[in-house]
């Protein structure tokens, strides 16, 4: 069995439609009176197309996922979708049944996979890794593919006509982004890639300050209710104190030893709880070099976020092949996680079949 897991393949969707934050503040019935960029960062997010939904998303993120991969569908042993949204048709359709990685495994001919949807908010993804993780070290599977595509550009639609104050319950849907992401999930016995360390919990007493749910007025629509400033405070504090117990005393202390990805929910959030860590550490684990801000372009695009971030710098080729990341997960919940992991020539054949002609062969994937 193998020791440990790793990305093989990674593939994001982004929808080519964009809207400015100017622009939905300008949207909006009552429009309230707040710098909606100046507090979060955001200047825009990816807005889903006409008649695209969550499995369009989906679909098209696994289409590219595959086009980096050396499997194929019928190679995967496991499908499971973590995505928080259901949007998935006209009129406000939400399908729960079938799941959604049994539609998929439809569309793909995913033959020989177990199959089962897994939401978890935010943190949708990382513990889809994790629960496929334990599978894949225990000799079960050896690998399987892990899907999400989130609408949730609907929730800011709701937000505008019902949003009447600068601090609302509503405030955080106006931050979100419209993504899809696929990765494949592999076991490997190298000790010098994949993830090293993992771990996804819930500290459920914090439960109630983000729900997502269906409006209440005439018009219908899904809305998520956030208290922003009690879960950005509780959130950034237990984050901060969680990655400082794993990193203290290992390499990965160091900010010039990895790159940091945070869960992107506003830029003064990521330096709050990137400056946070650095001062319970005493050290400088996260800086302005090694930490990745993605949400200023893309928004807070929920489950896929981490892998978004890692998309979009790969691209750009601020992540490189053989280079090491230190994940912080964050979602409602609340649920927090850390993730070490070293990155094999991932980047490389991305950037091969996005950028023909841009490769770095640096390690095999095996």
């Amino acid at each position: 069995m193998a020791k440990r897991s790793m990305i093989e393949s990674l593939g994001v969707y982004i929808p080519e439609g964009r809207l400015s934050t100017k622009e939905l503040l300008e949207g909006c019935k009552n429009r309230p009176d707040l710098d909606l960029e100046g507090i979060t960062g955001i200047k825009e997010r990816p807005v889903v197309g006409e008649n695209e939904y969550v499995l369009d998303l989906s679909r098209k993120a696994v289409s590219k996922c595959f086009e980096v991969s050396r499997y194929s569908p019928e190679d995967m042993d496991m499908v499971i979708c973590a995505n928080i949204s259901r949007y998935n048709g006209p009129d406000y359709k939400a399908n729960f049944e079938p799941s959604n990685a049994a539609i998929l495994a439809k569309d793909f001919d995913f033959s020989n996979a177990i199959l089962f949807d897994e939401p978890n908010a935010c943190a949708g993804m990382f513990t889809a890794i994790y629960v496929m993780d334990s599978f894949i070290r225990a000799g079960i599977i050896r690998r399987g593919i892990i899907i999400s595509g989130e609408y949730l550009t609907c929730l800011s639609r709701t937000a505008q006509k019902e949003i009447s104050q600068p601090i609302d319950p509503q405030f955080a849907s106006m931050t979100v982004g419209d993504s899809g992401a696929a990765l494949v999930l592999d076991g490997t016995d190298r000790e010098d890639i994949g993830f090293h360390d993992l771990d996804v919990f819930t500290i459920a007493k914090h439960c109630d300050l983000c729900i997502g749910t269906w409006s209440k007025e005439e018009h219908g629509g899904f809305v998520m209710y956030t208290d922003s400033v009690r879960i950005h405070s509780v959130a950034i504090g237990l984050t901060a104190e969680h990655v400082a117990r794993n990193v203290k005393g290992t390499k990965w202390e160091e900010s010039s030893n990895h790159h940091y990805i945070m869960h992107q929910t506003a830029v003064r959030a990521i330096e709050t709880t990137m400056n946070s860590i650095n001062s319970i550490t005493g050290s400088e684990v996260c800086s302005p070099d090694n930490t990745i801000v993605n949400v200023v372009y893309r928004g807070n695009s929920a489950s896929t976020a981490h892998f978004v971030a890692l998309w979009d710098h790969i691209k750009n080729k601020a992540i490189r092949s053989g280079e090491n990341i230190l994940f912080a997960v964050q979602s409602s919940g609340i649920n927090l996680g850390v993730a070490k992991y070293t990155l094999d020539d991932l980047p490389a054949r991305i950037l091969a079949v996005e950028e023909p002609g841009s490769v770095e062969m640096i390690a095999s994937a095996s």
